[in-house]
């Protein structure tokens, strides 16, 4: 038992694939065929998760250096934007 899809493509993909079946010389169905299996294939390889990435990256960045707790933004965050807002207030620009 087989399925039936039907779908329209756009005039680029439609000539790639009189492009294809041309060089290929198999079927437009066996054409997308192929693209299917080529794709699942890929899709269907483990990909690694981003801890893994990030622990094969992490050799190669380089430490920050440390500058102080004035630079730390997490940390703090209200008082860089509290100056940030002053020195636009002493501008003219706020």
């Amino acid at each position: 038992m087989s399925d039936t899809v039907t779908f329209r493509l756009d005039p680029e993909t439609a000539r790639i694939l009189r492009e294809l079946t041309r060089s290929t010389k198999q079927t437009k169905s066996g054409v997308i065929k192929e693209a299917l299996r080529a794709r699942w294939e890929v899709c269907a390889e483990p990909q690694p998760s981003a801890r893994e990435v990030y622990r094969s990256l992490l050799p190669r960045l380089e430490a920050l250096p440390h500058t102080g707790e004035r630079h730390d933004r997490a940390r703090n965050v209200s008082k860089l934007l509290r100056e940030r807002l002053l020195a636009k207030r002493r501008e003219g620009t706020l």
